[in-house]
């Protein structure tokens, strides 16, 4: 069973490579009112010093779900490695559901990522994007938060 205590609801997990088209999937998921965890959103907050690494293990702690955007770039890369690692062997069955790969290029996949079903998003469409929308579903709460804010009323909790 998910916890209700998690402040994001996507950790975007990337190859800086993949950086644009990423960023707009963030903008997309955001604009539909989901918490979006994103490293050039959430890394810029840090103090000279802070390790980037740690940050980065804390964004997935307290994120719901790792959208894992997989391309060739992203399994060549040190700090993809080391995301999807963090996740799965928390969870190697991935029975929460919380890790969701998402395929924005054609690559071969490790064997420990193809065993799960993906969703193609090499062509963005409508159709995908609902996939990835009912893959990471915004907490009820939340959404009437969410809601009640753009309308500017205040919520105290």
């Amino acid at each position: 069973m998910m916890s209700n205590t998690f402040n994001y609801d996507v950790f975007l997990s990337h190859s800086a490579k993949d950086k644009q088209i990423v960023s707009a999937l963030a903008k997309r998921l955001q604009q539909d009112g989901l918490r979006v965890w994103l490293d050039e959103w959430e890394i810029r907050e840090i103090q000279p010093g802070d390790s980037i690494i740690i940050k980065i293990r804390e964004g997935v702690k307290v994120s719901r779900i790792f959208l894992m955007c997989m391309s060739k770039a992203y399994f060549d890369s040190e700090w993809g490695t080391l995301e999807h690692h963090t996740l799965l062997f928390r969870d190697p069955t991935n029975a929460q559901r919380r890790f969701i790969p998402l395929l924005i290029e054609e690559c071969t996949l490790p064997e420990i990522i193809a065993q799960f079903a993906y969703i193609d998003w090499r062509t963005p469409s409508n159709e995908a994007y609902q996939k990835i929308l009912a893959a990471c579903p915004m907490q009820p709460a939340e959404s009437i938060k969410s809601c009640l804010l753009q309308a500017g009323v205040i919520v105290v909790i």
